[in-house]
């Protein structure tokens, strides 16, 4: 191969070009999915040219394009191997795909656009690929390079390799400012998902005075803007979290109006499952649900198996951080079932995480490594490297909760070196977050303390405030356990400031519970009270009721500190009430023993 292209490229595109050719040489009668990325389509077609004359005459290249109205990678496919002169070939062989960036996001009257369908046929035919033993150049913008993780992550999963390609100014003109719009007739998702802020809200309010401002783009393109305003949120880039918060809230709540006034249900289905996301990752949970349902309902409708199993999953994780388990387990079992009938193998390997999750909150927690290995089994099946560190720290989790720390220290570890080796900063900064713990539990505060900075520097560093304030809560904890209350107090304080500026409230309860916890230690009794009462308000209106029940024992045991004794005993009753609805029969024991022992003393 030679080192220098035919064609004239920058050090970066040189560079990514001598890979795609390496990994194409090396991939002979073996299916390699290569994705390569560029924006401009002369430069990929000078490089297409390039690379298949470089290779020629030891490998013939084959080239196809996607179908506008059936975009399926499978049939583009079969479109060569069925033709006569592919049929006559005894040469090793390559095989182009384009036209994926002719792709239109816009639904029309309701169904599903070009990109929905092109991700959808990846994400459910990807096992009908392996008949095809060759390696395969899938060619991609930007933009549909990012979707492709998030909407077909089962086809993404057996890449071999992702090429990206930039622009070069000796083939792409510099047009004049005037010139620089967009054409309406060629809008695509890949502008919504490009353009600044301000640029994708200049093009809705173009499209309202176009076409009306119930025009069946608009449930799309408000939704797209949601979608990079919630983003912002949940990387932690937003310069203003509440206000952010709320502009990606009436972004879905307008798609949601308009695609309930034209009866577009899918797009009615999509932005109540937003709408419930963004409530979730607030910890509003009651509030996530009353979204999640009727979306669920919606797909059912229409005959969306996808979206049916992924509203499940939402509808079983609301209900798990509720405390509500068997409900939980009821969802996620029937996404489970979903995900088999239809093949996915993500969303399978995610059901099974997801039961681990709620047989782990029970206590259970053989039953939930038995899920995490069915999960990790299929990850590394399907050589989804995201899945199976997802499963690994998963695993770790339980042998922490087990108090087998030496075990959840190797876990935690491996899955440490996998977050570096696929470069995932935000998996590395909780992974971190998770070794500070059992260290902390070892009681080898050092080094617990280390961990929590390491991730507390890495969330400053991206801007992730709720990274940073459950940092800030670790060391806290750290310092209550060497009985330093004072310096817990300010870390806890400084949380709790973080989590009011970025509305969690879940967290904001979680804040006040720990305050409640270094005042009890400190004897403050009455202080401690307050903090727990804040956070046991809090518990209530967003409906968690295992914080609720862990709350109430709490504040039973510091009423009994101050010989409150009635007081003591009902807020007891109450959390034995609470952890007996949730089957938690250890808690109930624990409730029984105070409550038994503050009875026989009032006698």
């Amino acid at each position: 191969m030679s080192l220098e292209t035919p064609l004239k490229l920058s050090k970066e595109n040189n560079l990514n070009y001598q890979k795609l050719l390496s990994v194409i040489e090396a991939s002979e009668n073996t299916l390699s999915i290569l994705i390569a990325v560029c924006d401009d389509r002369r430069l990929r077609d000078k490089i297409i040219e390039a690379y298949e004359k470089e290779l020629s005459p030891n490998i013939a290249s084959y080239h196809s394009r996607l179908d506008q109205n059936e975009p399926s990678l499978r049939a583009a496919i079969y479109k060569i191997v069925q033709s006569e002169e592919f049929k006559k070939n005894e040469k090793y062989t390559l095989l182009t795909i384009t036209g994926a960036e002719d792709l239109f996001f816009i639904r029309n009257n309701g169904e599903k656009s070009q990109q929905e369908k092109f991700f959808g046929y990846l994400q459910w035919t990807r096992e009908g690929l392996r008949e095809f033993p060759y390696p395969i150049v899938l060619w991609v913008t930007n933009q549909i390079l990012v979707n492709l993780s998030r909407k077909a992550p089962d086809f993404w999963s057996w890449r071999k390799g992702v090429f990206h390609f930039i622009p070069e100014p000796s083939l792409t003109p510099v047009l004049p400012v005037d010139n620089r719009i967009i054409s309406y007739d060629h809008l695509r998702e890949d502008y919504s998902d490009s353009l600044s802020l301000e640029d994708l809200e200049e093009l809705i309010n173009s499209t309202e005075k176009k076409r009306g401002k119930n025009d069946p783009n608009l449930v799309t393109l408000y939704n797209r803007l949601g979608d990079v305003y919630f983003n912002r949120i949940k990387s932690g880039v937003a310069v203003n979290f509440p206000d952010e918060k709320e502009k990606a809230l009436r972004c879905y709540y307008k798609a949601l109006d308009i695609s309930r006034e034209i009866n577009d249900r899918l797009g009615e289905g999509d932005s109540l499952g937003n709408l419930g996301s963004v409530y979730q990752f607030l910890g509003q949970y009651q509030q996530a649900i009353t979204y999640y349902e009727p979306a669920l309902g919606i797909f059912r409708e229409i005959g969306d198996r996808f979206g049916e199993g992924m509203a499940l999953t939402d509808l079983g994780s609301s209900y798990r951080f509720l405390g509500q388990y068997q409900t939980a387990i009821s969802y996620h079992q029937k996404s489970l079932e979903i995900s088999r009938a239809i093949e996915d193998k993500l969303h399978e390997r995610n059901a099974l995480g997801n039961l681990g999750n709620v047989y782990c909150s029970l206590g259970r927690y053989q039953e939930a490594i038995t899920y995490y290995q069915e999960s990790l089994e299929i990850s590394r099946e399907t050589e989804d490297k995201f899945g199976e560190e997802k499963s690994v720290a998963n695993l770790g989790n339980v042998y922490f909760y087990l108090g087998r720390y030496q075990e959840a220290i190797t876990y935690y570890q491996r899955s440490l070196e996998m977050l570096k080796e696929i470069g995932d900063k935000s998996g590395e900064r909780v992974n971190l977050l998770n070794l500070g713990n059992v260290y902390g539990s070892l009681g080898q505060y050092q080094q617990a303390i280390a961990y929590y900075k390491r991730s507390l520097d890495i969330s400053r560093e991206m801007g992730d405030k709720r990274v940073e304030a459950s940092s800030l809560i670790g060391l806290g904890n750290v310092y209550c356990s060497v009985q330093q209350y004072q310096k817990a107090i300010r870390y806890y304080q400084n949380s709790l400031d973080i989590k009011k500026e970025i509305g969690d409230k879940q967290g904001e309860a979680s804040s006040y519970n720990n305050l409640g916890i270094a005042y009890d230690c400190l004897g403050k009794y009455q202080q401690a009270i307050e903090c727990y009462q804040k956070s046991l308000d809090m518990k209530k209106e967003i409906g968690d009721i295992i914080g609720e029940a862990t709350t109430l024992l709490k504040l039973g045991l510091c009423f009994k500190n101050l010989q409150r004794n009635d007081e003591a005993i009902k807020a007891l009753q109450n959390a034995r009430q609470l952890y007996q609805d949730m089957g938690l029969n250890e808690m109930v024991e624990l409730c029984d023993n105070q409550i038994n022992g503050l009875v026989s003393g009032d006698e």
